[in-house]
């Protein structure tokens, strides 16, 4: 919580979670049945922010895997806010009625559609979590990487593409932008502590951007 509140951010996507360890009181969350058992407060995807929260959905009634999304409006934006399965999602854990990769693309295909709606709406549209790809590909099979690039409108990029971590690595945590939000600078916010103690499994990624 010191490290992200050292960025002193407006928005906050919060993946693989403990829900009561959030900083109150703007907070929207994905549904928590997210196929693996769990006590209760665990999140696959939370969004923080310093204003109110207006138009919250979760997108239950799609295909979308469940309890990996949430998408609201505050500062004019409209935030999505998405944990994309990794490869192995309920393949040798939980339900185990997967294949690999394939809750990953059935995401990818599910997403499409809601991106591109809103799209079409007058506010700005920030995506940000995680995506569980690194950016340009990197391992992952090439029918996967087509399958995330196709999620994107015409006028969303995403800005963390080709950032790298302290250890030299392609992110898998993004920020993706509409064009009309202007970035500024990068900053990825390491897993560990100078004093070596470990916060996470992921790095952070923060984006400063602007209106235009």
């Amino acid at each position: 919580r010191a490290e992200i509140a050292a960025t002193n951010p407006d928005v906050v996507c919060y993946t693989e979670v403990l829900r009561d360890t959030l900083p109150d009181p703007h907070v929207v969350e994905a549904d928590p049945d997210y196929g693996y058992a769990h006590s209760g407060d665990r999140r696959k995807v939370c969004l923080w922010s310093k204003a109110p929260w207006t138009d919250i959905e979760r997108c239950e009634h799609t295909g979308l895997p469940g309890g990996r999304f949430v998408s609201a409006v505050t500062h004019g934006i409209r935030f999505v806010g998405v944990c994309i399965p990794w490869k192995d999602a309920h393949v040798r854990t939980g339900r185990k009625d997967r294949e690999p990769w394939q809750d990953h693309l059935d995401y990818c295909a599910a997403l499409a559609p809601i991106l591109r709606e809103y799209a079409l709406a007058p506010e700005p549209l920030c995506v940000l979590g995680d995506f569980n790809q690194r950016l340009p590909r990197k391992g992952q099979p090439q029918r996967v990487a087509d399958a995330l690039t196709a999620v994107w409108p015409g006028s969303v990029r995403v800005v963390t593409a080709g950032k790298l971590d302290p250890e030299g690595r392609l992110l898998i945590d993004h920020i993706a932008l509409s064009r009309s939000l202007v970035p500024g600078g990068v900053q990825v916010l390491p897993k560990t502590t100078e004093d070596g103690l470990r916060l996470s499994d992921h790095v952070g990624v923060a984006v400063e951007f602007d209106t235009g």
